[in-house]
């Protein structure tokens, strides 16, 4: 129950927003989407109250609760499960059932609950800042990329919980398969403004390119029609006969504005350059075991062999022993037991998720990219930059003040100057974008050597790897096959509710389970009405937000053409729509206040004391 009306947001001279109209309505779940910097993270901001638009209006209702995931730690418990009990609100604090429950599906063990939270690594603190915030359960609850922090599994627990969300969610995420799974509704951020509708990522993005197209073709129509004006108005100018037709032409010609020629988007763009290769294997990794320790063993036994073409995904739980078996691949560690044959000619190039340890922070983005490079010229290093959008003077910012996508961008870029046989690739979808997340695919599918690289997108994973490597029951495996072969043949050991069963949860949550039949059928008897009017009011307000939009639109083209009475005339139509719709939006909530009392005097009066 969020309202947005002709929002605009400037950061110094930047426009970043202009005139932003939505609404989030009850029970819906939007998924944000838009190019890293275009304002998905300044739109939650706005929201939370830690920006402020530079004009325009955000209408949020008294007492509506907000949760967000936080990404700073300040832990305040000594212990994992009292920490997450934080979250629960003051009436459910007993019910530490809940607590464990949430944190089991966030990838936590029953041996961890009487760890201190400071323990844990930095991934897993976070999702511990994730459990407290869906245990509080808001009346909007807002995830900004919460995927980047957590392994597939865990990904797919997120996934079930979400999509039975009872309440409003705004979750910004540049994975695909997560928001088409979970959102009822795509806003997408682009050029300037928010469009939102109904569906999935790939049905917005279709439709707002046939807007453009139709734009394209209208703006060309009124070049045509223009140059004939003119060319009229050369030809005729002269004549005295024609001096009244060419002064109305004159006239018509000043009042007309052509559409402005929208401006080219970029779109990145990765191509990952082989070396030649005679052999029959990159490598062969035969009876490979490893462990920190003799009690905790991370691999065992692990057999499998790097070919050319090959395209493998690591895949499982955090903290299982993937990263590390990249670095038992490079070397940085050794077996417990088991070989690593490698081809005495074999180059590899490596992309590190920790940014810190593979960049100089007072460096800027040319010098480490042609550093990475020597023999690679000064033209096709600055290729390289325009390639990964670093335009112009965009090339001389120091590391230390790029964004963690711009980040992962420059440590691509690296790889991207060096040519390899086999790519070691760890997260590299982490704080980049859908469009480069999109591009990067392609670029792993038609690298001419091989590729290992772990992910937890589930795109990416079904788009670019022929073959895995599973962690999963504490054991590590080869699977001849790509993902969804491994979905429908073997699939994940634990993916069930949650891995363990917490202490003595009730088979049903919900209070209204805990009415008889009779009175379960009186409650929605009671409901049904208000109901039924919660849904015409939301029909209603998707209209008159059309209208208004529409109404927008006509009034930018009058004041294009000039027309003062058609600037009139969509001026007092706008101000009547927005009064309409600020009518709608205080109706649609008292209905759902009226329907959220209604069933809580019901519970009380009916339920067992």
């Amino acid at each position: 129950m969020i309202q947005f009306i002709e929002v605009t947001k400037r950061f110094g001279s930047q426009l970043l927003l202009e005139d932003v109209n939505f609404a989030i309505h009850a029970k819906e779940k939007v998924g944000i989407i838009g190019r890293n910097g275009y304002g998905k993270s300044t739109i939650v901001k706005m929201i939370l109250g830690q920006e402020e638009p530079n004009t325009g209006e955000i209408k949020i209702p008294n007492h509506y609760t907000i949760g967000t995931l936080e990404q700073h730690l300040n832990f305040t418990k000594d212990t994992l499960r009292d920490e997450a009990i934080l979250g629960l609100k003051d009436e459910e604090k007993s019910d530490i059932w809940k607590a464990e429950k949430m944190l089991f599906g966030l990838g936590f063990e029953k041996k961890d609950l009487m760890k201190n939270p400071h323990e844990f690594s930095g991934g897993y603190q976070i999702r511990i800042n994730l459990a407290k915030v869906l245990l509080s359960d808001p009346d909007l609850l807002i995830l900004d990329e919460p995927t980047n922090y957590l392994d597939i599994t865990s990904i797919r627990w997120l996934e079930n919980f979400l999509k039975n969300w009872k309440r409003e969610l705004m979750v910004v995420s540049h994975d695909k398969t997560f928001l088409d799974r979970v959102c009822s509704h795509t806003m997408m951020i682009h050029r300037k403004s928010i469009k939102k509708m109904r569906g999935g990522v790939d049905k917005i993005r279709n439709q707002i390119k046939e807007e453009e197209i139709i734009h394209e073709q209208t703006r060309k129509n009124f070049e045509k029609k223009r140059a004939k004006t003119e060319k009229f108005i050369r030809e005729f100018r002269a004549g005295a006969r024609s001096a009244g037709l060419v002064q109305s032409r004159i006239k018509m010609l000043d009042k007309q504005k052509v559409p402005p020629k929208l401006s080219r988007i970029e779109d990145i763009q990765f191509k990952f350059t082989p070396l030649n290769f005679n052999g029959d294997a990159f490598a062969k990794i035969h009876n490979l075991t490893f462990g920190f320790n003799l009690e905790h063993i991370l691999l065992k036994d692990l057999c499998f062999e790097i070919q050319p073409g090959d395209k493998i995904a690591i895949i499982g739980a955090n903290g299982k022993g993937k990263s590390t078996l990249l670095n038992l691949l490079l070397e940085k560690l050794s077996p417990l037991s088991g070989s690593i044959k490698k081809h005495p000619t074999l180059q590899i190039n490596y992309f590190s998720q920790l940014h810190k340890d593979s960049l100089e922070l007072t460096k800027n983005i040319f010098e480490t990219l042609a550093e990475s490079n020597t023999k690679v010229s000064e033209q096709d290093t600055r290729k390289i930059c325009s390639n990964l959008l670093f335009k112009r003077g965009d090339v001389y910012k120091k590391i230390e003040v790029l964004s963690g996508g711009e980040k992962s961008r420059v440590n691509l870029g690296k790889i991207l100057l060096t040519p390899a046989h086999l790519l070691l690739l760890d997260e590299p979808t982490n704080h980049l974008d859908l469009e480069s997340v999109e591009a990067l695919s392609p670029a792993i599918q038609n690298f001419e050597g091989a590729a290992i690289f772990i992910t937890h997108d589930e795109n990416l994973l079904k788009t670019a790897a022929n073959k895995l490597i599973v962690f999963d029951n504490d054991n590590a495996f080869f699977f001849n096959g790509n993902y969804e072969q491994f979905l429908q043949e073997k699939g994940w050991s634990e993916e069930e509710p949650v891995k363990e069963i917490a202490s003595e949860a009730p088979k049903d949550e919900s209070p209204t389970a805990q009415l008889t039949f009779a009175q379960q059928k009186e409650l929605k008897k009671l409901l049904r009405p208000l109901e039924k009017s919660i849904v015409q009011l939301e029909k209603q307000m998707t209209n008159q937000e059309d209208d208004l939009h529409t109404c927008l639109e006509n009034l930018k083209t009058a004041e294009r053409q000039g027309s003062q009475t058609k600037i009139e005339t969509f001026s007092i139509q706008r101000e009547q729509l927005r009064a309409d719709i600020e009518k709608t939006f205080e109706n649609l909530y008292e209905q759902t206040e009226k329907l959220e009392q209604t069933k809580s005097e019901f519970l009380e009066e009916h339920l067992p004391k």
